[in-house]
């Protein structure tokens, strides 16, 4: 199974036409992805990955990207290591 994002839908009024979504793995939302305003370019798009209460100290679960693919890339690689560290697959439902 291969986690998609679709429009959070969060956009305010006045900042409309700023990205945001989230991320999904089936039809669990495990995460988001949005553009942050006001901050250096290569750290645009900032991503995280939430309900992740225990991990181990290499897997991150946030993070700032330059571009959207690479911030979807990063959660993507993140998510399969705390995943293998959780001895759980995205196929089957989740189950290992």
């Amino acid at each position: 199974m291969t986690l998609t994002v679709r429009p959070a839908g969060f956009a305010s009024p006045i900042d409309k036409d700023r990205q945001d979504y989230t991320v999904y793995s089936g039809e669990w939302p495990m995460g988001r992805i949005y553009e942050a305003r006001g901050i250096p370019e290569h750290m645009r798009w900032f991503w995280s990955i939430f309900g992740v209460l225990s991990k181990p100290p290499d897997v991150r679960t946030d993070g700032h990207a330059p571009t959207l693919d690479a911030a979807k890339e990063e959660l993507a690689e993140s998510w399969r290591k705390w995943l293998a560290w959780a001895e759980l697959s995205e196929e089957a439902g989740g189950e290992g």
